[in-house]
């Protein structure tokens, strides 16, 4: 235990987005944040790949040029730093099939690093790990709401835990061809199983912390059915809901002392060469031409503008749940690898300036944001 957590009493979570693999070497990931990581009690991040050498590749997912699949060997770079629950629950969890879910698993395991949000079957994959310290025991749950109808697990397919919506669309006016509402519902299955869930672990532990692969990539704002599931999630006993999916930031809620981060960005993604993820199931555009907007000629606004930006949620908890919130922010070099933002770059506040911008497109976000030495803090419980 490194000196500042033995300082602390309770329990520090260090949470982070999306991680890619690709990088040379793979431990290289996390050069510049890896000291930054350990500065908690237990470690957080979502994997965006499959490590395995077996599998199909399933056609619908679209992404065969994304390098999903890496060789098993690879992830030992999460035991570098290291983490102590990764959550597998993705869009990509299904792109080479059963096999390479269940070998993934399989991986961390072996590395001793549990896993969330999938498995080999739906049981395994709604199966929480626990944590304890100082008398303290925490919960952690994944899902996934951005999955192929294949992808996820059932009594005998391994695949991802489902928290999936549904999409129904509304005119906003009378003219042919005008921007529709676009309405987001949770489906009531699964949000029943999530509540449940946690209810359950509730009764066992301290504290319950969930993971959500969600919303839309790209954008800014979650999408309706999220605070539903959000809010839903910690009305059963949840403190913390850690999002990522959209590789990039969106914006931070607290609601009913819990703490809602709606999207984490991207912690390492390395950068591959070549085309575009093809957009599912219709495969006949892909992401750059759906996502990226030229109004004008010569003013161009590319879909990931904000791909780089991310940063590392600490959560300190307590018998009473979220004691305090800080964030630090990390931006990605030309390698993929996170660095850490400090208050003399620019960018340091341009983020923070982000952040705030973005709590404002929610209802409850957090829309001021103090500093607090190289980090922001986003909420300190009265006592």
């Amino acid at each position: 235990m490194n000196q500042d957590s033995a300082s602390r009493t309770g329990i520090r979570v260090a949470a982070c987005g999306d991680v890619a693999g690709g990088h040379k070497p793979p431990e290289s990931a996390f050069t510049h944040v890896r000291d930054a990581l350990r500065n908690a009690d237990i470690r957080f991040a979502q994997v965006e790949k499959l490590y395995t050498d077996r599998g199909t590749y399933q056609e619908s997912s679209g992404a065969a040029n994304l390098e999903v699949r890496q060789p098993p060997h690879t992830a030992a770079a999460f035991a570098t730093v290291p983490f102590n629950v990764l959550s597998l629950a993705s869009n990509h969890t299904g792109d080479w099939g059963p096999e390479a879910v269940e070998d993934t698993v399989a991986t961390f395991r072996k590395l001793a690093i549990p896993t969330i949000g999938a498995g080999r079957n739906i049981g395994e994959a709604r199966k929480p790990v626990f944590f304890e310290k100082d008398g303290l025991r925490v919960a952690f749950f994944g899902y996934c709401s951005v999955v192929l109808p294949q992808f996820w697990a059932s009594d005998d397919r391994a695949g991802c835990a489902p928290m999936r919506a549904s999409t129904f669309y509304e005119p906003i006016e009378y003219q042919p061809g005008s921007p529709p509402q676009i309405i987001t519902v949770p489906h009531q299955g699964d949000l029943e199983a999530l509540v449940d869930d946690v209810s359950d672990a509730k009764r066992s532990a301290d504290l319950v912390v969930v993971s959500l692969h969600w919303g839309l990539h790209f954008t800014s704002r979650p999408q309706e059915y999220q605070p539903v599931v959000a809010h839903a999630a910690i009305d059963a006993g949840a403190c913390a809901i850690l999002g990522h999916h959209a590789h990039q930031q969106q914006g931070i809620e607290i609601y009913n002392g819990g703490v809602i981060f709606y999207s984490l960005g991207n912690l390492a993604c390395h950068r591959r060469g070549g085309g575009y993820a093809l957009c599912m199931p219709g495969g006949t555009r892909n992401h750059r031409e759906v996502y990226s907007l030229e109004p004008d000629p010569g003013h161009y606004y590319d879909y990931r503008r904000h791909w780089n930006e991310g940063g590392i949620a600490y959560i300190d908890l307590d018998r009473d749940g979220v004691r305090q919130v800080e964030y630090l922010p990390t931006y990605m070099n030309e390698k993929g690898q996170p660095e850490i933002v400090t208050p003399g770059d620019p960018q340091f506040e341009t983020t923070r300036g982000y952040l705030e911008w973005l709590g404002g497109q929610i209802r409850g976000g957090v829309t001021k944001i103090a500093s607090r030495g190289e980090r922001y803090m986003l909420y300190e419980r009265d006592l």
